[in-house]
């Protein structure tokens, strides 16, 4: 992990990774650590990680001493999701090196972290749940991440039709499955948790984006106006957020991984896939 220091504040400011002996610094402290698949992707960054940064003080006020999240991503990475989330040292972020510690406790994602948690006190486990496998006593919604703009048209039918979606599954999977309904269970595979932002992406979400729309010079524009490039979008995106096209929409399930789809007007149609980027122009 890199330790917060003040003249390595700033998010393009890298740190000096240093070994972070757990079994040490663990054995005189209670300690609640949380484990995500990845940073900066979507679901970790809006559904997961939030819920313990916004309640860090309820959390400490029981007598934890550490509050430290883990990941599979090098520390660099690491360093900057705190950054990103405006936390100094209030918190640890900390990598799993090669997921040996989520493999040794049999916790992964394919070759992830796992999505798990467990409370440590001085030095044994007093607590653990892992989102994966059978002992889950609940799921974890997928997260579509809408990039809005108040002030258009087609984002404001984005948004509205997203609602519709979202609220028809979520009625759907309440109701009675004792016999089959066809169509409410084509609609209960796609409940979904819907953010909505007037924020532009990071580049690190820019990037994903680009990844799966193409980055040549006509899909690039298409995302950032102007742009001939990734690297010209990213540039662009920085000098003037504005630039950025929305609406654009991301979903992602627990793989973090989104394909491109182009048509809002299928929007619909999209939902029913794994993964879905929309974007209209």
């Amino acid at each position: 992990y890199i330790p917060y220091t003040p003249e390595k504040e700033d998010i393009t400011s890298c740190g000096i990774p240093q070994q972070y002996n757990a079994s040490q610094e663990f054995a005189d402290k209670k300690v609640v650590l949380f484990a995500v698949p990845g940073a900066f992707t979507p679901g970790c960054s809006v559904r997961h990680l939030p819920g313990f940064i916004d309640h860090l003080s309820e959390i400490k006020s029981k007598g934890v001493d550490v509050v430290a999240v883990i990941a599979f991503n090098d520390a660099w990475v690491m360093s900057a999701w705190a950054k990103a989330n405006k936390i100094k040292d209030e918190m640890l972020f900390m990598t799993d090196t090669d997921t040996r510690f989520s493999k040794d406790i049999g916790w992964t994602k394919g070759d992830r972290t796992g999505r798990y948690a467990m409370i440590i006190d001085h030095g044994k486990i007093t607590y653990a749940q892992n989102e994966q496998g059978g002992d889950v006593t609940h799921k974890s919604l997928d997260v579509i991440t809408l990039f809005h703009k108040a002030s258009s048209p087609a984002s404001i039918r984005a948004q509205t039709l997203l609602k519709q979606i979202s609220a028809h599954a979520s009625e759907s999977a309440t109701e009675d499955q004792a016999t089959d309904h066809t169509q409410q269970n084509k609609f209960q595979r796609t409940e979904f948790e819907l953010n909505v932002t007037e924020d532009p992406p990071t580049s690190d979400q820019l990037r994903t984006i680009l990844e799966y729309v193409g980055s040549g010079a006509g899909r690039a524009g298409q995302i950032v106006e102007g742009a001939t490039s990734e690297a010209d979008a990213v540039t662009k995106l920085k000098e003037n957020p504005d630039s950025f096209q929305r609406p654009v929409g991301i979903r992602n399930n627990e793989n973090d991984s989104p394909i491109a789809k182009r048509n809002q007007l299928r929007m619909k149609e999209m939902l029913e896939a794994p993964h879905v980027l929309f974007n209209e122009t």
